[in-house]
């Protein structure tokens, strides 16, 4: 993916890693996430200036945070207000006066936009994710429950999970039939990046939309992507998730664990499709959407922060 730009160095640890930036003579190492890269490079007084990425918004995988001791690293790059303030609640007394820089994820606004694929069939609820408690698909799938009751032609995706055990696999399909919509149920384990704004899109044109139970977003990538296609979300207010668009007619927020609320916007949508002035609010957000986060200006902007940052 990188060509000539980079090598790839997989299975590099504590023993390794500080060889290997050595010999990179780097100008700046960045560390995302990775406390056993931070303590190999600890100590180390010929190191380049550090920056932690920090991008989970796991809480247990936060606690690294707690354990930096003076001279592990030089800043802290995070991608929205929230996680800056989870940053502040974890991060050891010894790095605290360490500044702490903003700069949110950006998206390939070329490949996630709007696509001419027929929207022929029923609408769709989406959902996209690991089948995990902390995206939570087991309320996804009460939430598609409640919907059912309300509208009988509407199917239920989900998409992502295929490393699942087949323990887990058969939870999920337990479960839709427990809520009674293993009939109008489907499973995508794997779709590759560059389709999904075709199934994005293809959920738009059927009248549909996205729905979003996560227990917390560092960010909320999946979402940006939803809406740069055109396709609606309902989402749980959760994390940096009301971060990236003011609400409005195709992206509202409901409180986390709230079935009912969300059960009640989602119906309320696959009961109007868009009208013309709904449409133009959609592109009207997208023109907003692709000039914050978008690769093609945001990548020089990121490229011009660790040029000054190295030096």
């Amino acid at each position: 993916m990188l060509g000539e730009f980079a090598s790839l160095h997989f299975g590099l640890d504590e023993n390794t890693t500080k060889h290997f930036v050595e010999e990179g003579n780097f100008d700046l190492v960045i560390i995302i996430d990775s406390e056993e890269y931070i303590i190999a490079l600890r100590d180390w007084e010929g190191r380049p200036p550090t920056v932690i990425e920090v991008h989970t918004s796991i809480e247990r995988n936060l606690e690294y945070l707690n354990r930096l001791v003076s001279g592990d690293l030089d800043i802290f790059i995070t991608v929205s207000e929230y996680m800056k303030e989870r940053i502040k609640h974890h991060r050891s007394e010894d790095v605290k006066e360490l500044e702490i820089l903003k700069f949110e994820n950006v998206v390939d606004s070329d490949l996630f936009e709007s696509s001419d694929t027929p929207g022929e069939g029923p609408p769709v609820l989406l959902w996209i994710g690991k089948i995990d408690d902390h995206k939570d698909w087991r309320k996804f799938l009460e939430i598609c429950g409640e919907v059912s009751k309300k509208n009988e032609v509407v199917e239920f995706w989900i998409a992502g999970g295929q490393t699942s055990t087949s323990e887990t696999a058969q939870e999920v399909f337990e479960e839709a039939e427990k809520r009674e919509i293993i009939h109008r149920f489907r499973w995508f384990d794997r779709i590759e990046n560059n389709k999904l704004p075709k199934l994005l899109s293809l959920v738009s044109k059927r009248g549909g939309l996205k729905i979003v139970t996560s227990h917390g977003e560092s960010f909320g990538m999946s979402i940006l992507e939803s809406l740069l296609c055109g396709c609606p979300v309902i989402s749980s207010r959760v994390g940096a998730i009301p971060e990236i668009s003011p609400t409005n007619y195709c992206f509202r927020l409901y409180d986390l664990g709230d079935v009912s609320k969300a059960s009640e916007m989602a119906i309320e949508l696959l009961s109007n499709p868009f009208s013309k002035e709904n449409r133009e609010e959609m592109e009207e957000m997208r023109s907003v959407l692709v000039e914050k986060y978008s690769s093609s200006t945001r990548s020089d902007e990121y490229w011009k922060l660790l040029q000054e940052i190295a030096n």
